[in-house]
C-alpha cells in the first residue's frame, strides 16, 4: 500500500492494513490527529502544508518499522526532505504528551484497582508496579561514546519501564547511557524518591534480583531455604513477569526501538524522545484495546549482579519481606 498526498486517502486503507503498517487502527489515528492538530498545523508560506493525518501516519510508519526507507516506499508525492522533517520532529510532539498518558496510580481508588489486578496473577498482594530495564540500540554518539556501551557490547540507552498488570506503562525513565546499572537508574529516579519519602505510603514495586531489596521493592530470594521462601519467589517471579511481557509488546509494536529494526541513527537526546513517544503510543494502543502482537517467548537472561554496597538489602527491606512471607506464603 502507498499513502497518497491527501491524508484522508491514507485512512481508506482497511484496519488490518493500517495495523500492519502503523500499529494503530483508524479510530486511534483519528484520535491522535485530534489531540495533535494544534501542534502539527504549522503556519507555513507554502500553499499546501502536509495534512496532519499524513504527518502522523508517516511518523507511525517510522516507529513501526524503524526504517526510513520503509517510510519512503509507502509514500507518494512527499519529498524525502519532508519525510525526514516529520520523522525528526514528530517524536517531540508525542513526547510532550507523556504527563497526559503515563501516570503512576496515585489515588486510593486507582491503587486498589491496580493491586487487585496484580493479585489475580499469582495471589501476590499489595503490588503497585513491576519494574525492569531494557536496552534500546543507538548509533555510537560522538560524546562520551564509551558510556553508551552496554554489557552486551553495543551502544544503547538503558530505559527503565514500570507497568501495571494490564501492560499499561505507568512510569518510565529514558535518559541513562547503556553502561548504567538498572538499580542505579531506579535509585536515582523520582519514583524511588516518592516511595522512600513516604509519598506512596502503601504498596510496592516488584523487581528482579538485579535490584536491591527495600521495604517498597520486593525482589526474589535467590536461594530459597524453606517452602515459604519457595512459594514467595514463585509468586514474585510470575507477577513480576508482566513487565517483561510489556517490554516485549512495546518492542514488537514499535520496531524502531527493537534491535531487529536496526539501531536508532540519532543522538542520545533524540533517541530518548523517540522512546518517550513510543511509550505514549503503547498506552494509547492499550487504551483503545488494539490487539497485542504475537510475542515470542524471550529466553531467560541472568539478572545483573548487585555489586555496589548501596545495593545490599536493607534491614527494613528484609523485615518487610519476612513479614510478607510469614503472613501470606507459609
Amino acid at each position: 500500500h502507498k499513502y497518497l498526498k491527501d491524508g484522508a486517502d491514507a485512512l481508506t486503507l482497511p484496519d488490518h492494513a493500517l495495523l500492519r503498517l502503523c500499529r494503530l487502527p483508524r479510530n486511534s489515528v483519528m484520535y491522535l490527529s485530534h489531540i495533535l492538530r494544534d501542534n502539527l498545523q504549522r503556519k507555513t508560506k507554502r500553499s499546501s502544508p502536509l495534512p496532519v493525518i499524513l504527518q502522523i501516519m508517516v511518523a507511525l510508519r517510522f516507529f513501526a518499522s524503524g526504517s526510513f526507507q520503509a517510510v519512503l516506499s509507502n509514500t507518494v508525492g512527499i519529498s524525502q526532505s519532508s519525510v525526514s522533517r516529520i520523522v525528526f520532529s514528530m517524536p517531540w510532539a508525542f513526547s510532550r504528551m507523556v504527563k497526559n498518558f503515563i501516570k503512576f496510580p496515585s489515588t486510593a481508588a486507582e491503587q486498589i484497582l491496580v493491586k487487585q489486578k496484580f493479585f489475580e496473577i499469582a495471589a501476590f498482594p499489595n503490588v503497585l508496579g513491576s519494574v525492569d530495564g531494557t536496552h534500546i540500540a543507538i548509533k555510537a554518539p560522538s560524546d562520551d561514546e564509551e558510556l553508551y556501551v552496554n554489557k552486551k557490547n553495543f551502544h544503547s540507552i538503558n530505559a527503565q519501564i514500570v507497568c501495571d498488570a494490564s501492560l499499561k506503562i505507568t512510569n518510565f525513565v529514558a535518559k541513562w547511557p547503556g553502561s548504567t546499572h538498572d538499580s542505579f537508574i531506579l535509585t536515582n529516579s523520582a519514583l524511588c524518591q516518592q516511595f522512600s519519602e513516604g509519598q506512596i505510603p502503601d504498596g510496592w514495586l516488584l523487581g528482579d534480583s538485579g535490584y536491591p531489596l527495600r521495604p517498597w521493592l520486593m525482589t526474589p530470594i535467590l536461594h530459597p531455604a524453606s517452602e515459604g521462601h519457595e512459594r514467595y519467589s514463585r509468586a514474585q517471579r510470575k507477577t513480576r513477569g508482566v513487565v517483561e511481557r510489556c517490554i516485549g509488546v512495546l518492542k514488537s509494536r514499535f520496531r524502531c526501538i527493537d534491535h531487529s529494526g536496526g539501531v536508532l541513527l540519532y543522538t542520545p537526546e533524540r533517541a530518548c524522545q523517540i522512546i518517550a513517544a513510543v511509550c505514549v503510543l503503547h498506552n494509547i494502543c492499550q487504551m483503545h484495546h488494539v490487539p497485542l502482537p504475537n510475542i515470542p517467548e524471550a529466553p531467560d537472561e541472568p539478572d545483573e549482579p548487585l555489586t555496589h554496597v548501596a545495593n545490599l538489602p536493607s534491614n527494613s527491606g528484609m523485615q518487610a519481606r519476612n513479614n510478607l512471607i510469614a503472613r501470606r506464603f507459609i
